[in-house]
């Protein structure tokens, strides 16, 4: 007896494709640009802060389509979260700043914006790879509304949908950063930065397809 075939999701290959290709923009910039582990790092920081902007537009878009309490429920979570996961994510780049920033750093770490424009100034071609995020990103939000997600969804749960990837790619730059000082292989160590952040996305549009899956069952 043979097993039932499984159909083919044309949306879910094609995000697929497009999430690999976009994540194949730093390996380039690794292997052809001379992107180091800083300008990788710091485009994947500003990667969390597109994330944070799409989550904020995502909860008024579902505020905007469920009316009622949602609308409350969007400014006072709004707050928090741009408060919150600002907190969070200037935390984290002061933390890359203090490890990969060497003399672009300026006066002071905490000066992020002054590190970040320095970086690109030096580096035009990063803005590829920026250019990049903003339109994944864009895609994803376009898509949560075509594909009716805004209205299978709460403002809390939107608010908490970043924090796992975030807090993951923390880690994983921990862990790329003591492999690169401990083996001394920037180009390996920063490669495997790139796949495993591509293999974390990969994963979460595999996810997000289950999830459409089933709410079509």
């Amino acid at each position: 007896m043979s097993e039932p075939k499984v159909p083919f999701d044309r949306r879910k290959a094609w995000s697929l494709i497009v999430v690999i290709s976009l994540n194949l923009i730093p390996v380039a910039g690794v292997l052809f640009w001379g992107w180091s582990a800083f300008a990788l790092i710091v485009l994947y920081w500003l990667e969390n802060l597109v994330v944070g902007v799409r989550t904020l537009l995502s909860m008024v878009a579902n505020a905007a389509v469920t009316g009622g309490e949602s609308w409350l429920a969007a400014l006072f979570l709004g707050a928090f979260f741009t408060f919150h996961y600002g907190l969070f994510c200037f935390g984290h780049g002061v933390f890359v700043m203090a490890m990969f920033g060497g003399n672009l750093n300026g006066d002071t770490i905490l000066d992020l914006g002054a590190g970040v424009s320095a970086l690109f100034a030096a580096q035009t071609n990063l803005l590829i790879g920026f250019a990049s995020i903003v339109a994944w990103q864009l895609v994803q939000f376009i898509l949560f509304i075509t594909r009716g997600e805004v209205r299978r969804t709460t403002v809390l749960d939107l608010m908490g949908a970043p924090y796992p990837r975030i807090i993951a790619l923390h880690v994983t730059i921990i862990f790329g950063g003591f492999v690169l000082l401990l083996l001394n292989q920037p180009v390996g160590g920063i490669l495997v930065l790139a796949l495993v952040k591509m293999a974390y996305d990969v994963a979460d549009v595999l996810r997000r397809g289950q999830r459409h899956g089933r709410d079509h069952v």
